[in-house]
């Protein structure tokens, strides 16, 4: 009985730590990287920007959502944005590079190949109550092609929780 205690307990611990190192929070603003870091893990990139440095922190494998968190040059957070939005995704046009997209939204997890060496698809769920995600094409040189939305149906609009 003792052991069956212990793992409830640890395993209650895991899923309660997890969902508070999902996302940012405000007393995070002036904390230092290691602290962001223990929160919510390594960043999957980090981007020097003039002033500051940018961490990006996608959630789950194909998570709703991508937190860009800002930090000084004293390892010192100063904000943080949800990008996976309406509002960033118009940015997104025809021409663009890969590494435009992943500087204004991140990377995505959900890439599918076209036939005939078209090129390949990038997918970003995002939180909407209308089961939406984001889709881009790349040509096979790595330059949007297209972009737009998809409507989820079913099963994959209840994974993210709409």
């Amino acid at each position: 009985m003792n052991s069956y205690l212990l793992y409830l307990t640890l395993t209650l611990t895991l899923v309660l730590t997890g969902c508070a190192n999902y996302a940012p929070s405000s007393d995070l603003v002036g904390a230092s990287r290691d602290v962001l870091t223990t929160r919510m893990g390594q960043p999957e990139r980090e981007v020097s920007k003039q002033g500051y440095k940018e961490l990006h922190f996608p959630r789950g494998p194909a998570g709703s959502h991508t937190y860009f968190v800002r930090i000084d040059e004293n390892d010192r957070v100063l904000g943080w944005d949800q990008v996976l939005t309406e509002s960033q995704f118009s940015r997104i046009t025809p021409g663009m590079t890969e590494q435009q997209v992943i500087d204004t939204i991140g990377i995505t997890k959900i890439v599918h190949g076209l036939a005939l060496s078209r090129g390949y698809v990038w997918h970003y769920r995002f939180e909407t109550t209308q089961c939406k995600s984001f889709v881009i094409e790349f040509t096979p040189e790595n330059l949007v092609r297209d972009a737009g939305y998809r409507i989820r149906s079913g099963r994959r609009c209840k994974q993210v929780g709409m």
